[in-house]
């Protein structure tokens, strides 16, 4: 199979005119001439591809370079453990960003968008408004009053059976809150930060009209997400969901 250049050069030779003066002999100075510019021209056929690979991550020739440039450009997160296929999904969605979509305020346009990044994940709204331990879906096997009912996972309640998605807080832990005598607080939340610590202790109040809920397909069920993209995704949240909002992040992060 003839390469670049050799399709360059066939195609320079019938260029030239047919009269004698412009035969291009074998081994000639001619040739060598026309080789060297073929060459030439191969090499920037290359490069005009590689800049086109590199534009937009729909291609194989996007490589992991060209998406470490690009989450900089696009302000995102980069880390080199998430695989190239993700990283290419997560940086043309956010190519596309905003896109023609009004109605940017809506669970179904954060569903979409997280979705388009790779995460296989849904957003429901908390309607009718109620706390966390009421939303859980409590696995089935295990029942409310079953065998547990008097051990450790006591009478059916979310705080049993998920022990370390709360928090406890004693008297004074949080003085100025809906917690300030004690109380359980839900710790995997999304209100203001990439980092879960530091909104796991948002207190949201007595109203939760102004929550919503990412998980499983089914209101109240879990999620699997990376581990490697946690902070991804936290930051992707952050970007599209209504300032005023809080999240209840019903995802294991495996």
């Amino acid at each position: 199979m003839s390469s670049i250049s050799d399709k360059f050069l066939a195609l320079t030779r019938q260029l030239f005119p047919t009269g004698r003066a412009f035969r291009v002999g074998y081994g000639s100075t001619k040739e060598k001439i026309l080789i060297a510019l073929s060459k030439s021209e191969s090499r920037y056929h290359a490069d005009a591809l590689k800049i086109l690979n590199s534009i937009l991550p729909d291609n194989d020739g996007f490589t992991v370079d060209d998406a470490t440039l690009w989450e900089h450009r696009l302000g995102m997160i980069t880390n080199p453990l998430v695989s190239l296929t993700d990283r290419k999904t997560a940086i043309l969605r956010k190519m596309q960003h905003p896109g023609n979509i009004l109605a940017r305020q809506s669970a179904g346009y954060l569903e979409d968008q997280l979705q388009l990044a790779g995460f296989n994940v849904f957003v429901h709204e908390n309607i009718p408004a109620q706390s966390i331990e009421n939303i859980i879906i409590l696995p089935y096997d295990l029942g409310e009053m079953g065998e547990l009912e008097m051990g450790e996972l006591e009478m059916g309640s979310a705080l049993s059976y998920f022990p370390d998605l709360f928090s406890v807080y004693e008297m004074g832990e949080l003085e100025m809150g809906e917690l300030e005598m004690g109380g359980v607080q839900y710790n995997n939340l999304i209100a203001n930060s990439i980092n879960q610590e530091v909104d796991s202790s948002f207190q949201i109040g007595s109203s939760f009209r102004c929550t919503f809920v990412i998980g499983g397909a089914v209101f109240g069920s879990f999620a699997d997400v990376s581990i490697q993209r946690k902070d991804e995704f936290r930051q992707l949240i952050l970007k599209c969901k209504p300032v005023q909002t809080i999240g209840y992040l019903l995802i294991n992060y495996t």
